[in-house]
């Protein structure tokens, strides 16, 4: 099994020490909750997993992330190589502006998979994301004449159109109503499956739902991490149990 291994992981924005000292094993193919409190760096978190936090200037990473043998903060990863191995799916669905069909196609091509069925290809990973029966006969259309939920599904579509290992959602199903949002929730169930998947959550009962195992932020340190089970039911500490209870967050 080829588990995510983090050691010691600290992000500052500047002077604003962001993560504190994190810890913790990430499990092969379980979706792992991220929960705490807004600013508690849950987001800051997931985005050390594909270099995201390259992109902010003020940013600076110490520590390390080791998976199959390899430090992804190691001067000798490529971000955008590991980009297509840990797909990312946002908190506000971003489609292209562009056809359903090319959303998923565009980026299989800039992966250089061109010379693939890309019929199949756009076929397959709409399946995936449940969203195949929906488009079918819309494939030609602007992607962002689609629902909001409809939008989040091609997005994740368009993720795993790139065949990469990990997932990582940062509160993916927010923006969205009660029935899209189960449609996500079911989706996240299937990709385990297949894929490893790291989920940023504001909603305890979603992460309760979903999750294999939950790892509770606090002002930049974790918490708590454990079995969902757990977590939810036999908290260890009593921040914890605090935050998922509603009496502070």
């Amino acid at each position: 099994m080829s588990n995510i291994t983090v050691e010691d992981l600290n992000v500052w924005y500047g002077d604003d020490h962001a993560l504190k000292n994190i810890n913790m094993e990430i499990p092969e193919g379980e979706v792992t909750a991220l929960i705490g409190a807004s600013g508690c760096g849950k987001s800051t978190f997931l985005r050390c997993f594909n270099r995201m936090n390259d992109e902010i200037g003020v940013a600076r990473v110490e520590g390390s992330i080791r998976w199959k043998g390899v430090d992804l903060n190691g001067e000798d990863v490529d971000p955008v190589a590991l980009r297509r191995r840990v797909g990312m799916v946002f908190q506000k669905p971003n489609p292209f502006p562009k056809t359903v069909y090319d959303n998923i196609a565009y980026g299989v091509s800039l992966n250089g998979r061109g010379d693939d069925d890309m019929d199949q290809i756009v076929e397959t990973s709409l399946e995936q994301a449940n969203l195949w029966d929906e488009v079918e006969d819309r494939l030609d259309k602007n992607a962002l004449t689609l629902s909001g939920g409809q939008q989040q599904r091609l997005c994740i579509a368009r993720a795993v159109a790139v065949k990469p290992d990990v997932i990582l959602m940062d509160e993916p199903a927010s923006a969205l109503d009660p029935v899209s949002t189960q449609k996500i929730e079911n989706l996240i169930e299937e990709l385990r499956e297949e894929y490893t998947v790291v989920v940023v959550t504001h909603n305890m009962q979603q992460a309760a739902r979903i999750s294999d195992k939950t790892a509770h932020l606090h002002l930049g340190e974790l918490v708590e991490f454990d079995n969902t089970d757990k977590i939810f039911e036999n908290p260890e500490e009593e921040l914890t149990e605090a935050y998922i209870t509603g009496r502070f967050g």
